[in-house]
């Protein structure tokens, strides 16, 4: 399932050439079937949800792909709050409501929320930035809730993406190597866990100490 971003370019599926450098023939070519959802639109996400079926679904991974940019106080605004946590928070958990019937059918299913280390509060936050970005995150952790869906948020790690204005320190194998470890390995008893694309804890809420070496790890400002 294929979402988009309000940001992203008009054309159906534009945004994945501009985005990864994948067509949509090149996404099919693997193997993958393409339903297109509208963070912004539930009709879209209800829509997605009808043409899936009556299949059971084994994993919902849900990515509100916006950038945590700007990062100072003074360029942040109402409407930017309000878009990110539409697409950051909402669209996500809408997309759980519509298939969690789906997922509740599969044997092992695992609901993955791709979040960002910057939605852990700390008790002291001294980058002070990126502050509705923080915010919406912070948002779309507290959406592990599930009966028979194991549900986890993930970091998947500081990449070099059009997103991160292709700036980043970790490298894109290594961690979409250890997510896809990660996707496999997880069990009911993981339900509810924040964690880095490595397997590594992160705490709701930071201790004194730990929040900037935390952040630093996982997301560098």
């Amino acid at each position: 399932m294929i979402g988009r971003a309000p940001s992203a370019p008009s054309g159906p599926f534009d945004w994945l050439a501009a985005l990864y450098g994948l067509t949509a023939p090149e996404l099919e070519n693997t193997g993958a079937r393409i339903v297109e959802i509208d963070y912004l639109d539930e009709g879209t996400i209800e829509r997605a949800a009808a043409a899936w079926g009556d299949k059971p679904l084994d994993i919902l991974i849900n990515l509100g792909g916006l950038s945590p940019d700007p990062k100072s106080w003074q360029e942040q605004s109402a409407e930017m709050m309000v878009e990110k946590f539409r697409v950051i928070a909402v669209g996500p958990l809408l997309t759980i409501k519509h298939f969690l019937p789906k997922l509740e059918k599969a044997c092992k299913a695992r609901v993955v929320n791709v979040s960002s280390a910057f939605g852990s509060i700390p008790v002291s936050n001294s980058f002070g930035t990126c502050m509705a970005y923080r915010v919406t995150k912070a948002a779309l952790n507290q959406g592990a809730e599930g009966r028979k869906v194991t549900m986890v948020c993930i970091e998947p790690g500081f990449l070099s993406t059009r997103l991160t204005g292709w700036d980043g320190e970790d490298d894109m194998d290594t961690c979409i190597a250890g997510m896809m470890k990660l996707f496999k390995g997880l069990t009911p008893k993981d339900h509810g866990a924040f964690l880095i694309w490595d397997g590594t804890k992160i705490p709701f809420q930071n201790r004194p100490g730990a929040t900037d070496r935390l952040f630093c790890k996982a997301f560098p400002a």
